[in-house]
């Protein structure tokens, strides 16, 4: 009975290394994203559009394990105003397989920030963790994303005001983003 169990076991552990993403594999791929918020309260009204595009590069370092770079551009339009934000850094990802083609991706991330609002403009920088992030993958080539909750930290520094202020936000909470991989 123990060697049943223990032939299991191998067959079950090598089955999930031969299938995960291998030391050396590279992707391509990225997230463009579009939400509309509206808000009313007491008769006064706002409306929030948002568009998002995050081109982003990957290596596999070791078995399951990866490292990549973002370069993600936002544009935000509440009202009148317009917000441009760009935010470039480094990421890396860990794949667990939960099923056939089916891997959850916690990821982490940093990154340097710039914001711009008319003629204010702001520098810092972003960390943030995707707890509930997965990866299908439908063909041996192709990767879809998904990320249900992130853990996101922005520090902004606004120089070009007379007085120093800093801008940080704390968010946890539900922002599903979809994008899609190239591996080659």
């Amino acid at each position: 009975m123990k060697k049943i169990f223990f032939s299991l076991l191998c067959t079950l552990l090598v089955g999930q290394i031969a299938s995960a993403q291998n030391k050396g594999e590279k992707y391509a791929g990225g997230i463009i994203g579009i939400s509309t918020t509206s808000v009313s309260s007491e008769g006064v009204s706002a409306s929030t559009t948002e568009f998002s595009l995050a081109p982003e590069f990957g290596y596999f370092v070791l078995n399951r394990l990866r490292v990549g770079g973002s370069l993600a551009y936002g544009l935000a339009s509440s009202d009148g105003t317009t917000t441009h934000t760009l935010t470039i850094g480094p990421n890396v990802a860990y794949y667990v397989k939960l099923c056939d083609k089916l891997y959850y991706t916690p990821e982490l991330n940093l990154g340097f920030a710039y914001a711009s609002t008319d003629d204010i403009s702001a520098c810092g920088f972003t960390a943030g963790i995707a707890l509930g992030a997965f990866e299908y993958k439908p063909a041996t080539r192709w990767g879809i994303t998904l990320n249900l909750v992130a853990l996101e930290y922005a520090v902004l520094s606004y120089p070009d005001l007379d007085i120093s202020n800093n801008a940080v936000s704390f968010r946890l909470g539900i922002k599903p983003t979809i994008g899609i991989k190239y591996y080659f």
